[in-house]
């Protein structure tokens, strides 16, 4: 029987009672869905998955999406990012080593945004008997329906622009401010013309509604929002600082400790999520990513 525990005061949720491995009739993958929409984040614990089953399971909720980073794609299935700190027998990256570094939501950027993100952990670093890596996510709904009035007011109608490229100069920028101070550098790829052009940047509203629920959310992230459009630099700066401050304010987070097993889904219309670097090799770090396409944003 599928049991829902509520984790988070706005968001988070662990759901019992399913084995992702094995066939789900479409009343179990209703309430699932429906647990999963309410919750904004939802992880099954003790799964055991492989990359077949966890591209099924994520196609349930609709038609997925290969990501732009060719080289960091699971072999043979296209479907999965890999996201690790592992490195192959020639010391090169087996996957995406820097996701996660700024407060995002999946493919903010393309012009039919995800819907949702399906992550498995198959090894998790630990040290001392502490996981590590950490994800924390932030409810924009929560954080939309906390502002004042007079700030919903001003918001609607607005904006703003998510770019890829800004996203990629973002992180070249931080890890040379981390060569700088002498800190972890994270590698990273670079991508060619052809792959930038596949994304180019996207002019979408501040206050998005959710396409399932009818929420409505910010959809403004650190990572990805260039600036806000139809406004001086000055205003858009100050805006967007605001917003993002108060996106990831700590009642609005649920912060998830990382098991083996675990398959954790979250909205990336109403979420956004920040990875922690607070490991590096010989601790091994190994999970698969599938990204489900939403509807394009009126």
């Amino acid at each position: 029987m599928i049991t829902v525990t509520r984790i988070g005061k706005h968001l988070g949720a662990e759901i019992s009672g399913v084995d992702l491995s094995k066939p789900l009739d479409n009343n179990t993958f209703t309430q699932i869905a429906k647990a999963f929409f309410d919750n904004e984040v939802v992880f099954l614990r003790n799964q055991k998955l492989t990359e077949a089953q966890h591209v099924a399971f994520s196609r349930r909720f609709g038609e997925l999406e290969a990501h732009v980073r060719k080289e960091s794609r699971k072999p043979g299935f296209p479907e999965i990012l890999v996201v690790s700190n592992v490195l192959d027998e020639h010391d090169k990256p087996v996957g995406s080593q820097d996701a996660g570094r700024f407060w995002h939501s999946d493919l903010s950027y393309k012009k039919e945004p995800s819907l949702c993100s399906l992550l498995y952990a198959i090894e998790v670093p630990v040290k001392d008997g502490t996981a590590l890596g950490d994800t924390q996510f932030a409810s924009t709904t929560a954080a939309y329906e906390a502002l004042p009035d007079e700030m919903k007011q001003r918001l609607r109608g607005m904006k703003n622009v998510h770019s890829y490229v800004y996203y990629r100069n973002k992180n070249r920028q931080a890890q040379k401010e981390a060569a700088a101070r002498g800190g972890r550098v994270v590698t990273e790829y670079e991508l060619s013309e052809e792959q930038l052009k596949s994304v180019p940047d996207v002019e979408v509203p501040v206050v998005r509604t959710h396409p399932v629920t009818g929420r409505k959310g910010l959809f403004v992230n650190e990572a990805h929002t260039s600036h806000v459009a139809g406004v001086s630099k000055e205003e858009s700066d100050r805006l967007l600082a605001f917003l993002c401050r108060h996106i990831v304010q700590p009642e609005f987070i649920y912060r998830h400790t990382w098991r083996p097993g675990d398959l954790l889904m979250w909205d990336n219309c109403v979420v956004q999520h920040k990875a922690t670097f607070d490991y590096d090799l010989p601790l091994r770090r190994l999970m698969y990513r599938t990204t489900v396409r939403g509807p394009a944003i009126a």
